[in-house]
Formats: C-alpha cells, structure tokens, sequence
C-alpha cells in the first residue's frame, strides 16, 4: 500500500467526526410504540438511530477509500478494505469520546401505547358509523 495516497478525499478525521455528528443530531425526536406483546426496549427508536447513523459512517468511510483505490489503480483485498474502515472508525471512536451519551441525554421519546386507542370515548360510535357508512357503500353500487 503506498504511503502518500489520501484514502479519504482530503477529509481529516475530526471532517469524519463532525459528520458523524451531525448525522446523530439530525434527529432528536422518537415516536415509539409499545407492542403490549413485545418486550419493551425503551431505547429501542434512538438506539436504532445511533445504530444506523454509525453504520452509514462506516459505509461513507468505506466509499471514500475504495473510490481513492480505484483512482490511484491500487487493488485491496475487502479484508484489507474493512481494516482501514475500522481503524478509521476507531479514530473516530476517539474523538466521540461520551458525545452519544450527551445525545442520548438529550433525546426526547414519546412513548404511544396502541391499546389506549380502545379505552377512548365514543370509540364504539366510531366503529359503528363507520360499519354503517360501508355497509351504505355496498347498496349503493
């Protein structure tokens, strides 16, 4: 591997950083809904969030240096690939420091659970009317 190659299309790894965060902080607002059959995870919305947001870094990280090796015409193995994608990650990782847990206390979930729709006044009204107007549908054609 050549030394004097640039991987990462001149950004640095506090670039990588700041995109990273950004990308985390471009949502601060859940919706959750609790599945009463479920396990409930509390962290279940923002965590998958996070998750993804890492994910898409990794795989920016991974496009910058693969576009970087084709252009340059060197060939890496995918092995050879991931390893600079981790260890660029890990940098990153670095600098992050507790910049999620700060993300995290500052995240807002709403938490909806479906079954309180059913408890809801006039609910049978509804459900009736609504009965009412397609069985009204059906004559009508």
């Amino acid at each position: 591997m050549k030394q004097g190659i640039d991987f990462f299309n001149g950004m640095s790894t506090e670039d990588l950083h700041e995109r990273f965060m950004q990308k985390l902080y471009s949502k601060t607002e859940f919706i959750q809904y609790n599945d009463p059959d479920d396990f409930f995870d509390p962290e279940q919305e923002y965590g998958n969030h996070i998750t993804q947001c890492i994910s898409e870094e990794r795989d920016f990280i991974r496009q910058l240096i693969r576009k970087s090796l084709a252009e340059a015409g060197i060939k890496l193995t995918d092995d050879q690939v991931e390893e600079m994608v981790k260890q660029k990650r890990e940098e990153i990782n670095l600098l992050t420091g507790s910049a999620i847990e700060d993300y995290i206390e500052k995240v807002s979930v709403t938490y909806i659970d479906p079954i309180c729709e059913f408890k809801q006044k006039f609910l049978l009204r509804r459900l009736v009317s609504r009965f009412w107007k397609f069985i009204k549908s059906l004559n009508t054609k």
